[in-house]
């Protein structure tokens, strides 16, 4: 998590840009840290396939949040593949 916290203001700006119809100050905190930590994932752990970030986000999301999330996590905030490029 320290290197998810290193990243919180790219990250956090990254979701604004590209969650359609949200932004972080409105997002559950569960939620949020969710989208946060596949974000960091995606963008910076070269270890973890970009694939396997959304499925992880999705199947926690299912576990631990509530309502509609896993539906967001799929069709929100990495339908726009340009934030899933790494660097």
């Amino acid at each position: 998590m320290r290197a998810v916290a290193g990243h919180i203001a790219e990250i956090d700006e990254l979701i604004n840009q590209y969650a359609k119809g949200w932004k972080t100050t409105r997002m559950n905190k569960v939620d949020l840290a969710i989208l946060r930590l596949a974000v960091y994932e995606m963008k910076w752990d070269e270890e973890v396939p970009v694939g396997v970030a959304i499925n992880e986000a999705v199947e926690l999301a299912k576990r631990f949040s509530g309502g509609d999330s896993p539906s967001f996590y799929q069709r929100g905030t990495w339908k726009d593949r340009t934030l899933c490029r790494r660097g």
